[in-house]
């Protein structure tokens, strides 16, 4: 149980990771994201915009 507990942590990491460069790619090209809540799809702007970073195509994948 240990294993599977510690590749949870790793998953939920990651998706962490992967939501702040979303909402960071997001508030850099003034897009609305979309967000599931009380059964629908809403879309919302970026909280903290950050117009200074640049994330490269190349470094995500």
């Amino acid at each position: 149980m240990k294993e599977k507990s510690f590749y949870s942590k790793l998953a939920i990491s990651a998706m962490y990771r992967a939501s702040d460069i979303a909402e960071k790619i997001a508030s850099e090209n003034n897009l609305k994201m979309p967000l599931w809540k009380d059964g629908k799809i809403v879309y919302i702007k970026p909280q903290n915009p950050n117009k200074k970073m640049h994330m490269d195509s190349k470094k995500l994948g």
